[in-house]
């Protein structure tokens, strides 16, 4: 945080304007379950090259999962059509991928400075 309060002291002593947006979707676990599935696929494929037999894996790992919630003795449906398995170590890390991989190239071309640290955007 140091550093970005740093940054944006330095822009705006420069004459820049600055402005402070964070986005932390770990906070949530919506984050988790809207990670759609053939989104995620392809930015493995296209934003990290991953193909030829990690690319089924990933495939595999995503599907035919279930996961439900249990409220006494009713429990929802069991497949995980979108989202990704909360508590697996895996997890975290692709659904924050599906938000974040392209955000750093998109605001760069846009003139903007993102800056990233852990799970803050």
């Amino acid at each position: 945080m140091v550093r970005i309060l740093s940054d944006i002291f330095q822009a705006v002593n420069e004459g820049d304007v600055a402005a402070l947006i964070l986005l932390d979707l770990s906070a949530h676990s919506a984050a988790f379950d809207t990670a759609d599935h053939d989104i995620l696929m392809q930015r493995l494929a296209v934003s990290f090259g991953i193909s030829d037999i990690a690319h089924p894996w990933f495939r595999s790992y995503l599907s035919g999962r279930t996961q439900y919630v249990r409220r006494g003795s009713t429990r929802s449906s069991t497949h995980l059509l979108c989202g990704v398995l909360q508590g697996s170590v895996l997890g975290p890390v692709l659904s924050i991928l599906v938000y974040t991989v392209d955000l750093v190239s998109f605001l760069q071309s846009h003139g903007l400075s993102p800056q990233l640290y852990a799970d803050d955007t």
